[in-house]
């Protein structure tokens, strides 16, 4: 009888328990928000982001889960934190009891990790999991999303140029909503210096720069198109590195280069389309209970 004690108390202390939710909470679906992660001091997007969610949507279960491996592990060696893939969440919130659970992507455009997301969410058998879909998947997103940005531009964007700055999607899907992005943008000011360019892929960077080269602008201001406000704007766009994007324009002239250090997730118009993805998403799941 003493030894089995002992084996209970031992696999008590190795075994982490799972976290407790009430019968009431477990009820409900749970909300699952999914970003591509970061290791920068920008993580606090989240910490808002959440806020926001938990005023919209009290008395539900919220959980994180992050797509970038390569976050995953770099915020693990640096900062000794786990955090987790969708997989593993979903895995969590059906042993904590859950039947429905309603995942928010934070993603911009549904590329591939979208599509990935997708897979994942049939994965859990006995799990019933909708999904919200990301920022920019329909002509009235685009449009929600411009407005809600608009109050940061310049009124002269003759003197200023502003440029509109996303990470880019090798899926045919997401670059094509940046590429209408990028065209409502051009319909909304038209022969005004106002574009949106990505870090990798369409619209170019190349292409974007060498307009605002040849305009008769003075100054430019960088506006984050991403959820956080991380390490492409620190580094990339104005970074002190030759190859940066504010290196590369004062090759050409002595621009007044300034950017916005905040990045979609703290922007009030841009929070409620995710948050009315999200609304759908639980009506949905409820809906099927």
């Amino acid at each position: 009888m003493c030894l089995l004690l002992r084996f209970w108390l031992l696999l008590f202390v190795l075994v982490p328990a799972m976290p407790a939710v009430s019968s009431a909470v477990a009820a409900k679906p749970a909300i699952v928000l999914v970003a591509f992660g970061t290791s920068t001091p920008a993580a606090a997007t989240y910490d808002f982001f959440e806020k926001q969610v938990r005023d919209g949507f009290p008395g539900y279960e919220i959980r994180w889960a992050f797509t970038s491996q390569k976050v995953r592990a770099k915020v693990k060696k640096e900062q000794g934190r786990d955090l987790k893939d969708l997989p593993q969440v979903l895995g969590d919130l059906k042993a904590a009891g859950f039947a429905q659970v309603a995942v928010q992507s934070l993603h911009v455009v549904p590329g591939e990790e979208w599509e990935e997301m997708v897979k994942e969410s049939e994965a859990i058998p006995g799990l019933q999991v909708s999904l919200g879909p990301p920022l920019l998947t329909s002509p009235e997103d685009r449009q929600r999303v411009l407005k809600a940005l608009e109050p940061a531009f310049p009124k002269d964007l003759k003197q200023t140029a502003v440029v509109l700055v996303g990470h880019g999607s090798p899926h045919p899907r997401g670059e094509g909503e940046y590429l209408a992005f990028a065209e409502l943008v051009r319909r909304r000011f038209p022969q005004q210096q106002a574009y949106l360019a990505v870090v990798a892929g369409k619209p170019t960077r190349e292409e974007v720069l060498q307009k605002v080269k040849a305009s008769s602008a003075q100054a430019v201001l960088f506006i984050p198109f991403l959820f956080v406000a991380g390490e492409h704007m620190a580094k990339d766009i104005m970074g002190d590195e030759p190859e940066s994007w504010k290196s590369e324009l004062l090759k050409h002239k002595a621009y007044k280069i300034q950017a916005v250090d905040r990045g979609l997730g703290y922007q009030g118009g841009v929070v409620q389309v995710y948050l009315d993805h999200l609304a759908g998403a639980l009506k949905k799941v409820s809906s099927e209970q």
